[in-house]
Formats: structure tokens, sequence, C-alpha cells
């Protein structure tokens, strides 16, 4: 538990100039003794005043100090609502710093510090009941939140969510208030503001919730979770970009999580900072070599790296500069293999991905790999037995390997699903030609003379 409370040793002048100036200077005792009697008699006020009179005369003092907390112990107990308790608390706070401050201050004589060790103990002790008070039943209310929150959900009347809606309002605006006495109480605990950033984002407070956790921060020794906290409320609010410096001090204590590493990746990726996205899918490999969407994460990255430089290349043959278009298309046409590589291994690691194997085909196609590509979009045929683009790809990779007997059949199908394809039917009408299926190419020649 805290020891200093978080003010200045206290010299409060509580009573008005004339309360004070009028009166005889008392001793010491005298005040310290009257104060007592108020407080055995039930007059806790008259004490307050006299206890004022002491600090006003003669400054702090251990066992004066000690006998205001004890007074203002029995208010905050005696007080029924938070709200009521919450004054009292901040003034046992103040006169619980003043004390320890009093008695740790070495140009203080010792004999008015003799008394500390036991007086110190018991204001202590009833600070850290009032704080496992405070903190618990906001834990509570924060736990009822829930099961408000899962009526609300499937609540279908308006009546039962406008009672459900305000409830919550209200539970939640008593949790923070008894978590926030807490934290008056020992602010250097992180749990009470983690706890009131959880009933903010609960509440779709997601700015209000990011102040509490990132102040969470400060007093605890595993920050893991209120990095992952802040972070995904910065999602919430679809401020990717804000969210990344959290991921990355999480990321660093954390290297071996990778479902969290691979959110660093689409952050970075949406804030445009693909080298560091590129980076973080490779670290991902080193943990974990088949991991899905570093895989196809790089194979992506790639991909577009290629395309823009054969794209690079067809304008600079367009412009007569053959050398320079041969050094970009053989650049792209060797990082296209690059990516097929990272593709090739995730549908070895995943063979049902129907991404995997279209990105697969799709490159291979490129690069004039149709044994490769006729495999991937054999599968994908299989996985998608609808999707005309895959027997379309399926046939234009058999055709462009002069397989025209194996083309056909992918174009059947393709005509199956889309029957006024004139293209294929052109291409169908043309491969049976060349295999030798006269009364098939009647047939084709026939549909396109209907499709013209």
């Amino acid at each position: 538990m805290k020891k200093y409370f978080g003010v200045a040793i206290i010299l409060l002048f509580c009573l008005s100039a004339s309360a004070v100036f009028g009166q005889r200077k008392l001793p010491a005792k005298a005040y310290l003794s009257s104060a007592k009697i108020d407080v055995i008699e039930g007059r806790p006020e008259e004490a307050i005043t006299m206890l004022d009179s002491l600090f006003f005369n003669y400054g702090p003092h251990a066992e004066g100090l000690a006998l205001m907390c004890q007074i203002l112990i029995d208010y905050v107990s005696n007080a029924s609502t938070a709200q009521a308790k919450s004054p009292y608390i901040e003034k046992l706070v103040a006169y619980s710093d003043s004390l320890h401050r009093y008695c740790e201050n070495e140009e203080v004589d010792k004999k008015n510090r003799k008394e500390c060790k036991k007086l110190i103990p018991d204001v202590d002790t009833a600070a850290v009941q009032f704080w496992r008070e405070f903190y618990n039943k906001g834990l509570d209310q924060l736990s009822s939140l829930q099961d408000f929150s899962n009526e609300l959900e499937n609540a279908q009347d308006s009546q039962t969510i406008a009672y459900y809606s305000n409830a919550i309002d209200a539970k939640a605006d008593s949790a923070i208030l008894n978590l926030e006495l807490a934290i008056k109480i020992d602010s250097t605990d992180h749990r009470p503001y983690l706890a009131i950033g959880s009933i903010l984002e609960g509440e779709k407070k997601y700015d209000e919730a990011i102040g509490w956790f990132i102040k969470s921060l400060k007093y605890t020794d595993d920050s893991s979770t209120m990095l992952l906290s802040v972070a995904y409320n910065y999602i919430n609010l679809e401020k990717y970009c804000d969210a990344i410096l959290y991921f990355e001090e999480y990321n660093r204590l954390n290297p071996k999580d990778i479902p969290n590493a691979n959110n660093l990746t689409i952050c970075y990726i949406r804030c445009e900072q693909d080298d560091k996205a590129r980076a973080m899918y490779k670290k991902m490999l080193s943990v974990d070599s088949v991991h899905g969407g570093a895989l196809l994460g790089l194979g992506s990255f790639y991909r577009r790296e290629a395309s823009e430089l054969v794209k690079q290349a067809q304008q600079l043959a367009m412009d007569k500069k053959e050398a320079e278009a041969k050094s970009r298309r053989d650049k792209g046409n060797k990082i296209f293999d690059t990516a097929a590589a990272y593709y090739e291994k995730y549908i070895t690691t995943y063979p049902d991905s129907v991404s995997g194997y279209d990105e697969f085909g799709l490159i291979n196609y490129l690069l004039g790999n149709y044994e490769k590509a006729i495999v991937a979009f054999k599968k994908l045929s299989e996985l998608k037995p609808d999707d005309v683009d895959n027997w379309i790809s399926l046939g234009d990779s058999y055709f462009s390997l002069n397989k025209f007997a194996d083309a056909a059949p992918a174009y059947e199908k393709a005509v199956a699903i889309t029957p006024d394809n004139k293209v294929i039917w052109e291409r169908l009408s043309f491969l049976y030609h060349e295999i030798g299926k006269p009364d098939k190419k009647a047939v084709a020649d026939k549909k396109l003379q209907g499709l013209n």
C-alpha cells in the first residue's frame, strides 16, 4: 500500500480569522485532550475545531493528525453512499499524507515523532480496508454490468431495452465512482484504472477508455494487457496509426504472440508502412514458418511489387527503351517467382484455401508455368465448381500447352455455366476441329450463329 497519498504537509486554516485570533492560545496538550473528550462524547465536529486550532497554533502534530484521521475514518464508515464518502476520503488522504511526511521528516524533534510507529499502522490499515471496499465494490458492479449488457442484447421490446440501458448507465457511474475512490486512496495501483477503462470500453466510450488504460501503464510491472487494451480501443475508433505504438511495444514484450503481431501488420498496411509490415511478416515466419497470414501477406506484397515493375516495363517498351524494359521485366519475373514460392508454401499447408490457389494459379499462368497453373485451377474447380472463371483459367492453361483434348472439357464446363459466352464457343469450335470432333464442332458453330 502506498505510503504517501498526494499532498504536501497540511497547515489547515479551517477556522475563520475571528474564531482564531480572538482566542487565547492554549498548550498543545489542552487542544489534544479536549479533542479526545469531544470524540469520546460524540462531538466530532467540536473535536475537529480543537484539532484545527492545534494545527494553526503549533503546526503538524503526530497524535493530532492521527486523531483527525480516526475521526474521518468514522465519517467514511458512516456515510451511506460512495458520493457521500468522497469528501471525507479526500480529507483522510490529505491528513494521512501529512502524518506520514511529519513522521518521516528528520528535521522534526525525535521526541515529537516517538508515537509515530504506533499511530501510522492504524491509519494505514483503515486506508487499505477502504481501498479494498471500494475496489471490490467497483469490480462487483463491473460484473453485473456484463450481466445487464447480456440482457440488453437479448431484449426485444422498447420498454425492456430502456430499462436495461438506464440500469447500465447508473451502474457504470456508480462503479466508476467507487473505483475513483480507490484511486484517491492509492493512486499507484493500476487495477482501478484498468477497471474504469473496461467499463468505458463496454459503453463504447473508447477515447475515455484509452485515457484510463494509459494512466494504468505508469503503475504496472506487467503492461501487456494495458498495451493491447489501448491498441484495440484505437482500432475501435479506426485510428490504426495511433494503435501502432502500443502494438509495437506489446510485440517487443511478447515476440511470440503471432495473432497480435498479425494485427500490427494490418495497422502498418492501413497506415501505408509497407516496409514495416513486410518485416513483421518475416519476423512472424521466424516464429511460425507456416503462418497463413504471413505467407499470404508476403506473397501479396511481392506480387504487387512485381506487377508494378511489369507495368513500368510495358511503358518503357512503348517508349522504345528496350534495354530498360527488359531489365524491369526480368526483375519483375524474379519477384513473381518469390511471390509464387510463398503461395506454394501456403497451399501446401492449407490445401483447401481458395484465395491461396487463386493467387498461385494466376502468378504461375503469368510466368508461363502452365503445369503449376493447371494444378491450381483444377483444385479451384473442385473447391468452387460453379465459378466459371476457374474453368476458363483451367482451359486456358491447357490451351497454352497445346493440350487441346484436356482444354475442351474445361471450356465445356464454362459454357454450361454461362451458355452465351461467345469467346469460349469460338475456342471450342477451334478445339473440336483440332481434335477431330466434327459433330461437336457443328454444335459449337450453330451456337455461334445464334449468338451472332
